[in-house]
């Protein structure tokens, strides 16, 4: 009985000791995964800061009606991306949506003659998205959650109402406002939450066009519409993670919290083998 119930001690401190084991190796991949991403050097941090700089000045003329200004400052921009490495930065889509951006407002900004909306709207979009370059914490495109929020709610009224007319509308509002940010999202969020975001605005759009009675399959939509929001605007609850750093420095943590079982079960393991050469001393009842 006592082999036994020694056998058993000694198999839950191996079991254990391989889950520390596991979460010491699980944390230094994701050690390694951190280290393979590289960091910006000071070079690219201070041309990506004059690049935001320069979409500031843009921006900042156009929307006081300076459009051949705002040309200006959008060909310096046209010139200085290619002598940027976005490495460490922004991913490939992110590159591509700046790049993309700028073309498009080129092609607004250089016609015979400006269309003013459509100036301000693309002026905007390039302010924001380089700003999302230089400040990937707090963008200024998250101050477009609530705008949208409600662009949301509205199409959910309009659906619930069944008013075609109300919900060309909004969906043509909802269209527009995220399509300002469209470019920043790419920069700042995971391709695939953003073309899922892009599906269901599409969808809703489709739907509008094409069906005579969309409202029931649009109602169907605004809730993973709201849930696909939320997430790329990182509204989800951080209370109910604990504790509240490891969001901020999950390897730190997960090596702290190994460290602490291997070395728990290193001491239970040396007290278990020094106490009664390992057996564990077991009392009949009718001596205790």
């Amino acid at each position: 009985m006592l082999g036994a119930r020694n056998w058993k001690w000694t198999g839950i401190l191996m079991m254990l000791m391989i889950t520390g084991t596991l979460l010491l190796g699980c944390s230094s991949v994701g050690q390694s995964k951190v280290a393979a991403i590289p960091k910006p050097s000071q070079e690219q941090l201070h041309k990506v800061e004059l690049l935001n700089k320069t979409a500031d000045d843009m921006y900042q003329k156009v929307m006081k009606g300076n459009f051949e200004g705002g040309r200006v400052g959008l060909q310096q921009l046209s010139d200085q991306v290619p002598q940027i490495r976005f490495e460490g930065i922004t991913s490939v889509e992110g590159i591509n949506a700046l790049t993309e951006t700028i073309t498009q407002a080129k092609r607004v900004f250089n016609a015979a003659k400006i269309n003013a909306g459509e100036g301000q709207v693309y002026a905007a979009k390039i302010r924001l998205a380089t700003d999302a370059l230089t400040h990937s914490n707090q963008p200024m495109w998250l101050q477009y959650y609530k705008l949208l929020q409600d662009d949301v709610n509205l199409l959910e009224q309009a659906a619930k109402q069944q008013s075609k007319a109300d919900l060309q509308k909004i969906a043509a509002q909802l269209d527009q406002h995220y399509g300002v940010i469209h470019p920043s999202l790419l920069i700042s969020r995971s391709p695939t939450d953003v073309e899922k975001m892009d599906s269901l605005n599409t969808f809703v759009k489709t739907q509008i066009s094409s069906s005579a009675e969309p409202y029931k399959n649009i109602l169907n939509a605004v809730t993973p519409m709201r849930q696909t929001l939320d997430k790329l605007f990182m509204k989800r609850e951080t209370t109910a993670y604990l504790p509240y750093a490891d969001q901020q420095n999950p390897i730190l943590w997960t090596l702290v919290i190994g460290s602490v079982i291997m070395m728990a079960l290193g001491f239970a393991g040396w007290r278990l083998s020094r106490k009664n050469d390992g057996l564990v001393t077991v009392q009949r009842i009718d001596e205790a």
